[in-house]
């Protein structure tokens, strides 16, 4: 295959959106790449931008009165960045697989260091809970808790350390690791203690920075994310895929689980060999 220059692939890569995939996935909605600060510069191996779109907006709640628990979670977050697998492994880098140090069964490329990503992260969380007396019980207030987390509309850099690909020529599939991006960002946090008799009430504010990773958006659960699998025809040249990871508002109290509230981030992935 032709050397692509760097500029041709840079541009490939950003232009090119989900219309190439939207007759495999007609009923899911468009996701475009975004412009970030970056573009990648390795001449051998497979590089390709990466986009996660997070929307969630509900609430759960249970009791009533003084036992009243409520949760509402609002996050909209935008993760992108470029995966660059210039490093290749001879032979199988997953573990147990057959025939593992064939060369020329396995393709697998791994990345060289730590990439940066870029997240647009705005996240409001509010718990209202009651609170009782150690040992009894009565209930004797409320905890109210009021987290803001944004980066007003910015791009934030962060970091990615654990990407790879791996080809079974003799099977004709891939396995692909995926990114999962992490940064640190300052937030507002409020805590609102009151107690019903006699009455009072405390309020703590502070800033606290918290380091944000994919799937540890607080009181949320997430299915298992860290491996894709597809189909491999000899002589690709190009993967794409499109993946939506299910996740759940189901938060506990006094060792209930409220009712669930269910949501999804949508991932998306161009990724083209070159050299």
């Amino acid at each position: 295959m032709k050397i692509l220059k760097t500029s041709l692939l840079c541009f490939a890569v950003t232009a090119l959106s989900v219309s190439n995939l939207s007759a495999q996935e007609k009923t899911l909605p468009e996701i475009k790449l975004p412009e970030l600060p970056y573009k990648p510069t390795i001449k051998k191996g497979w590089v390709g931008q990466y986009v996660y779109q997070f929307s969630f907006n509900d609430s759960t709640k249970g009791g009533k009165g003084k036992d009243r628990v409520y949760y509402h979670i609002i996050v909209n977050r935008t993760n992108s960045g470029y995966v660059e697998l210039s490093s290749e492994v001879r032979g199988a880098i997953r573990s147990n697989q057959p025939d593992k140090n064939n060369v020329q069964r396995y393709e697998s490329w791994i990345s060289s260091g730590t990439k940066n990503s870029w997240s647009k992260h705005d996240e409001t969380d509010t718990v209202i809970a009651p609170t009782a007396r150690l040992g009894t019980d009565g209930i004797i207030g409320r905890l109210e808790k009021y987290y803001r987390y944004t980066t007003d509309s910015n791009w934030v850099k962060g970091w990615v350390t654990n990407t790879d690909l791996q080809i079974d020529h003799i099977t004709g599939k891939y396995s692909f690791g995926v990114p999962l991006p992490e940064y640190n960002l300052e937030g507002d946090e409020t805590i609102v203690e009151i107690i019903f008799t006699p009455a009072k009430k405390d309020v703590r504010k502070r800033k606290n920075t918290k380091s944000h990773k994919l799937t540890n958006v607080d009181y949320i659960t997430f299915s298992d994310w860290s491996l894709v699998e597809g189909a491999f025809k000899e002589g690709q040249q190009e993967i794409i895929i499109r993946e939506r990871i299910p996740v759940k508002l189901e938060p506990s109290h006094n060792d209930k689980k409220l009712p669930a509230k269910k949501g999804f981030i949508d991932f998306y992935l161009v990724l083209k060999k070159i050299g």
